[in-house]
């Protein structure tokens, strides 16, 4: 019975982001997508109350297992515009290829700059366990 209240507590806080972040992005009309904005709240949510992490792995854990199902209708529209892909074979593998690498190297830079910070505070604020108070 327990695992049935995780994941209702889970799926309510997903659902409760997605929706609020729609009602924000509606009402104040702003120029971003309201899941994303509904992702930035639970990620903000997520970071405030750490107990709720464990809630929303469970109400996820499923939909995740079975996300390929949501790749059909990108595989049909592929199929669709195969002729206007062909065509611009070249700009699109440009395109990919640049912005992956762009994406990975941006968060591969961020990440070292983040662990650095991280390791450096650390160093710097803490003593050896081992230390002794005179």
């Amino acid at each position: 019975m327990q695992n049935v209240k995780d994941t209702m507590v889970g799926a309510a806080a997903v659902f409760i982001a997605y929706y609020l972040g729609l009602l924000i992005v509606s009402a104040a009309s702003l120029p971003i997508p309201g899941p994303l904005l509904g992702l930035f709240l639970l990620l903000v949510a997520l970071l405030c109350f750490p107990t709720l992490e464990h809630h929303v792995a469970r109400a996820v854990t499923l939909p995740l297992k079975h996300m390929s199902l949501l790749f059909i209708p990108a595989v049909l529209g592929v199929t669709m515009y195969w002729g206007d892909i062909k065509t611009y074979a070249l700009a699109i593998v440009i395109a990919i290829v640049v912005t992956t690498s762009f994406s990975l190297g941006f968060t591969a830079w961020l990440s070292q700059k983040l662990l650095n910070s991280k390791k450096s505070s650390v160093l710097a604020n803490g003593k050896n366990f081992g230390d002794v108070d005179d």
